[in-house]
């Protein structure tokens, strides 16, 4: 191992390159799930419950959460 493979001591640590993928893919496969079941379902005549929101809210909260992971501005 050359001592060009190590950071310098000065630099600050990197962050992950993929923080919050894997939270916007699930929120992305929830909401899309979500909207072709309820399209399914109205184009075959069922019937919609409030149940049908618990993943599109849970995807939309996965996206945020994810997005906002990605996010690396100071504040």
């Amino acid at each position: 191992m050359s001592w060009t493979d190590r950071p310098p001591p000065w630099l600050p640590p990197l962050p992950p390159p993929h923080r919050g993928r894997a939270l916007i893919v699930l929120g992305w496969i929830l909401v899309g799930g979500t909207f072709v079941y309820i399209f399914v379902m109205s184009y075959l005549g069922g019937t919609h419950t409030l149940f049908t929101l618990v993943p599109l809210l849970l995807g939309l909260l996965c996206l945020i959460v994810g997005l906002l992971r990605r996010d690396t501005r100071e504040r």
